[in-house]
């Protein structure tokens, strides 16, 4: 049965996503890819839409800055030249309604060992609050050098002592297993998709997704397909994301290493962040070897976890160094607290690392680590520290009450206050929260959004509306900004549904 599904898989995703050959340039992630280097020893990417002479190390779509007005970041830029001048802007060119500001750049540095150039800039008071694409260019013997990464700074207005993160896991495209499930909603990766909408109407500060980004256990050459439309759908957030790798993320199989194309189309394998005075530390729990990489179509030597010594001697650097935050948070792919022996084709895979990553956790007094991999909910505390696992979002599901879903955690004065929907364990189910829109592409001015609420919360949604430019009210929300370019304006509102309950928002001329 399982091979016939990987079967009829296999003809719908090739007759449905188009090969590398198929896209223009411009629309290529691939293009101009290389790795370079950072002081924790871990290769990873720049920037996925550079030419090949200045890429973005840092910030990156998947490992954003979250900065505040009128503060300064540092980013990190791979290039080999000494220009005479440096350049900044951030924009949301995703957008239909497109806003730009020019950050100033304080001062750069070249560190001669590793290569990179550190760039320190600064946000300007007036910029809004939201998620912007970065450009940075620099000037070189009359020549211009320019690198791009989308949705790689999010300016805030503050840090919020009391704030949300979704958590979200499992994400899994390409995986054919999901039609187990629901198949009208795994063509297509629906689900996956469907996951992004409802995160993005309940626009947590950020989300932060533990690993299994794609599947890569079903044909030839299957990563370069499945990674390249994982990054397009990511790209469809409105909030920041901060990934981690998964097992699925890193086979090594026909030719192709998964964690290579992790780096060319995502970034780092392990590194760490910070939101105002929390601290995170984002692991690749799938640390083997490469020999123990491979896999033969969907029959992997190894699947469990596993982090070598080097990644480990970086992580009780990162939580050493972190210890005026207020709080301390884990995200990686595979629960420390089980042993993952059975996760192995010759059933001798053991979690190398797990006790010293659990010692680390207790050392440090880590309030929280956040995981996924068995494809079902659970919530284990020990030793003060709670130990969350979240359900996939769209593959097959491993227990008897599992379901698609995702989880929204909440954090007030350095406490996790709020990570079930129900208890004692279970996250928000998919499929629950949609919304449709009226005509919504800046062409009318009265705009309708219908928001259905099926869960047994109530939630407050936020809410974009695209109107000819002027002078607006709203009913039953509330308008949080305007902007506008070439005669075009965007609304941002929000609205309380309550539960089990639907709501119609409508933007009109004053």
């Amino acid at each position: 049965m399982r091979k016939t599904v990987y079967f009829l898989a296999f003809i719908l995703i090739f007759g449905s996503i188009p090969l590398a050959g198929n896209q223009s340039p411009s629309s290529n992630p691939e293009t101009h890819m290389e790795t370079v280097f950072r002081e924790s020893n871990e290769s990873f990417v720049g920037s996925t839409f550079s030419n090949s002479e200045i890429k973005i190390v840092y910030p990156l779509f998947s490992d954003p800055v979250i900065i505040k007005k009128g503060d300064n970041f540092t980013a990190t830029v791979n290039f080999d030249k000494s220009p005479e001048q440096w350049e900044c802007e951030i924009s949301t060119a995703y957008d239909m309604v497109c806003e730009s500001f020019s950050l100033s750049v304080m001062d750069a540095e070249h560190n001669s060992t590793s290569g990179l150039w550190s760039l320190y800039l600064h946000v300007p008071p007036n910029v809004d609050e939201d998620l912007y694409n970065i450009t940075i260019i620099a000037y070189s013997d009359g020549s211009k050098y320019q690198a791009e990464e989308p949705r790689a700074v999010s300016v805030v207005e503050e840090y919020k002592n009391n704030f949300s993160f979704v958590h979200l896991t499992d994400f899994h495209i390409g995986d054919p297993r999901g039609m187990t499930v629901d198949i009208s909603k795994t063509i297509g990766w629906k689900a996956a998709r469907k996951s992004v909408e409802e995160i993005n109407l309940l626009n947590p500060d950020f989300v932060i997704i533990t690993g299994d980004l794609v599947f890569g256990q079903l044909y030839p050459l299957e990563y370069s397909v499945e990674y390249r439309k994982c990054y397009k759908i990511l790209q469809q957030f409105d909030v920041p994301t901060f990934l981690c790798p998964g097992n699925h993320d890193g086979y090594i199989q026909t030719g192709q290493d998964g964690f290579k194309l992790w780096k060319k189309f995502i970034g780092q394998l392990y590194y760490s962040f910070n939101y105002g005075d929390y601290h995170f530390t984002s692991i690749n729990s799938y640390d083997w070897p490469a020999s123990d990489r491979w896999a033969i179509s969907y029959a992997p030597l190894q699947w469990g976890g596993y982090i070598q010594e080097e990644q480990m001697e970086w992580i009780e650097k990162d939580l050493r160094q972190s210890a005026g935050a207020k709080a301390r948070f884990i995200m990686l792919h595979h629960n420390p607290l089980w042993d993952t022996r059975n996760d192995s084709l010759l059933k001798n895979g053991n979690y190398t690392g797990r006790e010293k990553l659990l010692e680390l956790i207790g050392k440090y007094n880590v309030s929280a680590v956040f995981d996924g991999h068995v494809h079902y909910d659970n919530i284990t505390e020990q030793n003060g520290t709670l130990y969350i696992t979240t359900t996939t979002c769209a593959s097959e599901l491993s227990a008897e009450d599992a379901y698609w879903g995702y989880r929204l955690i909440g954090v007030n004065n350095g406490k996790i206050v709020s990570y079930n929907y129900r208890e004692p364990k279970y996250s928000i189910p998919l499929y629950r929260l949609n919304c449709t829109y009226s005509v919504n592409d800046g062409s009318v001015s009265t705009v309708t959004a219908d928001v259905e609420n099926d869960l047994e919360m109530g939630v407050e949604v936020t809410l974009h509306f695209y109107v000819p430019a002027g002078d607006y009210e709203i009913d039953n929300g509330k308008i949080l900004r305007e902007r506008e370019e070439n005669g075009m304006e965007r609304i941002d509102a929000v609205a309380a549904v309550p539960s089990m309950n639907s709501l119609k928002i409508t933007v009109y001329p004053s």
